[in-house]
């Protein structure tokens, strides 16, 4: 099984993730396999709680989305008598979660977005929830493919019309986004892309939420 360990730089926190095997993950049916994971985090200093949750990882750019399947009852800062059951509840839980996700993510495919529908939205429901910045960045990479730098000005302009300047393609991103998961993995990647590990998982857990409004 692989892993993959992540600690910050004094030491303080570290984020630990475990790749389960191929015959867990699924391919969402654009040829970018996605691995199923069990990820830990924790912290010597109180800044984050251990927390045990299972999520998926997308091979090609590197960015996940979490199941929905979190365990974060121990709230001490070090957790030497943690159980490994307690963890295992996570395992078993988000393997059997795992299922209906993948179902979801076929469904998500089937749904078609136009960038009209996305527009008002991404001006309204993301700047809300995430900022300016990253709303403005989200459609960007709707609409062509590569993330973007927002270079004003903000005044008089919404993330959908203020202008970027292009910086890099995203991996695995098509050149327009076409349906609900094109647009999930595009919020997948902004969420990897924040430095501080709890902040990348407070923003992928948000994504189903930040989505709901499209789903109907």
């Amino acid at each position: 099984m692989k892993a993959d360990l992540k600690i910050s730089e004094y030491g303080e926190r570290m984020a630990l993730s475990l790749y389960l095997p191929d015959k867990y993950g699924c391919d969402p049916g654009d040829g970018h396999p996605m691995a199923l994971r069990l990820e830990c985090l924790n912290s010597v200093d109180g800044s984050t709680r251990f927390r045990a949750l299972m999520g998926w990882f997308r091979l090609v750019c590197s960015n996940g989305l979490i199941i929905g399947v979190t365990y974060s009852g121990v709230r001490r800062c070090h957790v030497g008598d943690l159980r490994l059951e307690d963890v295992g509840m996570v395992l078993r839980a988000g393997l059997k979660e795992s299922e209906t996700e993948k179902k979801n993510f076929e469904l998500w495919r089937k749904a078609t977005i136009t960038l009209s529908r996305l527009t008002p939205w991404v001006d309204k429901n993301l700047r809300e929830g995430w900022g300016f910045k990253a709303a403005a960045r989200t459609f960007h990479i709707a609409r062509c493919g590569s993330d973007a730098e927002v270079l004003g000005p903000y005044k008089s302009n919404t993330p959908s019309t203020i202008p970027m300047q292009e910086t890099k393609r995203v991996p695995g991103a098509p050149k327009e986004c076409r349906n609900l998961f094109d647009l999930s993995q595009i919020l997948a990647w902004l969420a990897k892309e924040r430095r501080d590990f709890q902040e990348q998982m407070d923003w992928r857990e948000k994504i189903p939420d930040l989505m709901e409004p499209l789903m109907n």
